[in-house]
């Protein structure tokens, strides 16, 4: 039975006193001869009561964001870049802090800093693509351009990293919108613990790609920074103080200053201490397993033709990559990309980014090869265990892939099939290929004119240290022939004279390919296979030879099974090779090698005395080598080479780790957003009691749905008395709180709309948030959580009844 509610009777005001109506419209407009405030003047004040303080929020939040930023600089050369990325992430947060001062509602404040980040990126990455003042296709055309290319330049540079344009450009458009999404986090939603996954998305990169020990002095300071961010965040609205407005103290999240400095401090303790003392999180154990393990090394993610190189030759344990069987009399090296491009005195993959689709069909003829040369067709079975790569180990040169599903693509010319996905593990297909075997008159008469095409093979950069030519010039002084130079050049590094060395170059300082480390490697005659490459590869191109670096696998050992009648292969880790490929017209490219003590017979027409032999010799064995490695461990068994640069690394890690974080946020968004859509339905109402016609009823329609998500059971027949008894009587709530709130209710059913004034209005917001308060801290946390998590007001609804006491379904 409902009871119906009759408005409370004032007494009657003393003469001369000015009347109810008028004392309203003072407590609107300020005063008696004052013009009325509109709700919109209301609305915008009670939001800049209520975002008091956000503007310390925002700086906290870029105070994070720089020093999160900071954590990049041992992947990139210079400062410049740090400036120009502070500089938007300045911008965009202070003009959102500006416009969240002037009242104005957070939706604005959003929409606006995005077109303002939107303005910013074209007008400094595509001013002259826009129609008046708005993009155009153009626009995204050119803006998608600089990104492809900071993706290719992250490709293909080695760490430091030259912060070239568009790289910059990328971490300028990326750093600013995550700037956008914390502070929004922070000031905007109030939840400033969340607002660190921005921050703590910047700080996992450069661990993920350089396996240093952490950088303490950024960890601290982004910690700290964040640290105030949870401290102002907290205090948002409260003009600095963070003040129980009833005798229960409120205990929502974010409002306990005590329990997130704890929490934030722990955390951060943990960010520079565990890794230091937790089994299998040190930087050593991150480069030493390499299985499928959680923790997987440089290795398993792609390996570095270069400066990474050395750390995967002395991995401790090495672990099985691929098994292959061939029809082959001997085992095959298994190329998965060339590093082609020397022009800039770094040795630099082949852009796979000009490949075009591959759906099965047959290579082609490979370069350079005359139809006189005799062939034989090789099939190769190939099952990946442990790599992980965006190149697929192929005999060269191959002439067709079957088996293989995906989206690939194949760069022409070169035979190498690619799908930049950094993860090739579980792989199987089977792989048609030719044994290219020259006859020593063909080698003896191979043409020495290079094709405009292979113009490109021939590259040196202008500072080439002069000694590296004069030493090809030094070796090759009695060759007559192109093949007579290259197979001086191959004796030369195998002679004695150098020595296969793992510690040698990175205690020296020469531990890379580029044009100074050749120069050292040629000084002091002690490296690994990246340097016997590198340093024969750029000799050949002094001379005229065109010349590129082959990356992938040496040929295995033979394993004691056999498939199909074919014996097996199993390829290890520390089977990753280099080895310089030369090329002949008439022939095409043949590999050769220069790399001593490892138990690799080079190929037959390499040697010396194959030149000998007689010109109508048609007997000649195919360019395929001998590997008699054995199964024990360290540098005897063979040689890593390399796939990726640093960069490439840092683009399959992060490309890995950017779906793992995909899948949370997807997981986050299905467990969070019920709890997101509640809060935002309730902050939308207390926002709305500034200006609601009915303030005390909006305030008892969310009372009664936070009843609902707290599932206390109710009858459709009770009313605003009954609720107030029954949560008096249970102890749940302020009863005083409570007691105004269903005054107010009740009164507004008679009372004419838009009649509270501002103080009513700001005492109804306070003791409705006092008497959720008081639910909450008096639930269990079992039902807390799902109050907050699995609110069932967001499915069941109620409304007000406007001639009756009562809120019914």
């Amino acid at each position: 039975m409902s009871t119906v509610l009759r408005p409370p009777v004032s007494p009657a005001a003393p003469e001369g006193s000015p009347s109810g109506r008028q004392r309203a419209t003072e407590a609107v407009g300020g005063g008696r001869s004052g013009r009325p405030a509109s709700g919109r003047s209301r609305a915008s004040a009670a939001r800049r009561r209520e975002r008091s303080g956000a503007w310390t929020t925002t700086l906290a939040v870029g105070l994070t964001m720089g020093f999160a930023l900071f954590s990049l600089s041992p992947l990139l050369q210079g400062i410049g870049w740090w400036f120009a990325t502070m500089a938007m992430v300045v911008v965009l947060l202070g003009v959102s802090a500006l416009l969240r001062a002037r009242g104005l509602p957070e939706v604005v404040v959003v929409g606006v800093a995005v077109l303002l980040w939107v303005a910013i990126v074209v007008l400094l990455y595509a001013p002259g693509t826009t129609w008046l003042v708005l993009p155009t296709l153009d626009t995204i055309t050119d803006i998608s351009a600089d990104l492809a290319a900071a993706r290719e330049s992250i490709a293909v540079q080695e760490v430091p990293a030259v912060a070239v344009p568009e790289l910059t450009q990328l971490l300028v458009m990326s750093i600013g919108l995550i700037a956008l999404v914390s502070d929004e986090l922070a000031t905007g939603l109030r939840v400033p613990a969340l607002s660190g996954t921005g921050p703590l998305a910047v700080l996992t990169i450069a661990p993920l790609v350089r396996r240093d020990d952490p950088q303490v002095l950024v960890y601290l300071l982004t910690g700290l920074a964040f640290l105030l961010v949870l401290w102002t965040g907290a205090r948002i609205g409260s003009g600095g103080r963070a003040k129980p407005t009833t005798r229960i103290r409120a205990t929502a999240g974010g409002r306990n200053a005590g329990l997130a400095l704890g929490l934030a401090a722990a955390a951060v303790a943990a960010m520079v201490v565990l890794p230091t003392v937790t089994p299998g999180l040190t930087s050593r154990d991150l480069a030493e397993q390499g299985d499928g393990t959680p923790f997987a090394s440089t290795y398993a993610t792609g390996v570095d033709p270069t400066i990474q190189l050395g750390r995967d030759l002395r991995r401790s344990d090495p672990v099985l990559s691929l098994t292959y069987s061939t029809s082959s009399e001997e085992g095959l090296y298994l190329k998965m990309v060339n590093l082609s491009d020397f022009s800039g005195g770094t040795w630099e993959p082949e852009a796979p980014y000009d490949g075009i689709s591959y759906e099965g069909q047959e290579f082609g003829t490979p370069p350079g090869l005359a139809p006189e040369v005799p062939v034989t067709d090789v099939s190769t079975t190939v099952s990946i265990a442990g790599l992980r790569s965006d190149w697929l180990p192929l005999p060269y040169p191959s002439q067709q892939v079957d088996s293989l599903s995906g989206n690939w693509l194949i760069t022409p010319n070169t035979f190498t099939i690619t799908d930049l996905q950094g993860d090739t593990r579980g792989i199987n297909y089977q792989a048609t290929s030719l044994a290219v075997a020259p006859t020593a008159e063909q080698l003896a008469t191979a043409g020495a004119t290079v094709p405009d095409s292979l113009a490109g093979y021939l590259g040196l950069p202008p500072d080439l240290p002069p000694v590296i030519a004069q030493e090809a010039s030094t070796i090759t002084a009695g060759a007559a022939t192109n093949y007579d130079r290259a197979v001086a050049l191959q004796e030369y590094f195998r002679s004695g004279e150098f020595r296969y060395s793992l510690a040698a170059p990175a205690s020296n300082g020469y531990d890379g390919s580029n044009a100074e480390m050749i120069a050292a490697f040629l000084d002091k005659k002690e490296g690994y296979c990246v340097h016997f490459s590198a340093a024969m590869a750029v000799m050949a191109r002094t001379l005229g030879i065109p010349s590129r670096i082959a990356v992938g696998y040496a040929p295995g050992q033979t394993a004691d099974s056999t498939a199909d009648g074919q014996p097996v292969y199993e390829v290890y880790t520390d089977q990753l090779h280099a080895w310089p490929e030369l090329y002949f017209e008439g022939i095409g490219w043949l590999p050769f090698e220069p790399t001593p003590g490892l138990d690799i017979t080079p190929p037959d027409y390499s040697l010396p005395d194959y030149a000998q032999q007689s010109a109508t010799d048609s007997s000649a064995p195919a360019p395929s080598s001998t590997s008699t490695a054995t199964n024990s461990a360290g540098p005897d068994r063979g040689d890593v080479a390399a796939v990726q640069s640093a960069e490439q690394q840092v683009l399959a890690q992060v490309r890995g780790w950017s779906i793992f974080a995909g899948v949370l946020a997807l997981i986050a968004l299905v467990v969070l957003a019920p709890f997101a859509a509640r809060r935002f339905v309730r902050r939308g109402r207390i926002r709305r009691l500034a200006t609601d016609p009915q303030p005390g009823t909006l305030a008892w329609l969310e009372l009664e749905d936070t009843l609902d998500d707290h599932r206390l059971q109710r009858s459709h027949g009770d009313t605003l008395s009954d609720v107030e008894r029954r949560l008096t009587a249970e102890n749940m709530v302020p009863v005083d709180a409570l007691g105004r709130l269903r005054v107010a209710a009740e009164f507004e059913q008679y009372a004419p709309p838009g009649s509270a004034s501002d103080e009513t209005r700001a005492r109804i917001g306070r003791d409705l948030l006092a008497v959720i308060s008081g639910l909450d801290a008096q639930a269990q946390p079992r039902d807390r959580a799902l109050a907050r998590y699995l609110p069932v007001s967001l499915w069941r609804r109620r409304r007000a009844a406007a001639s009756t006491g009562t809120l019914v379904p």
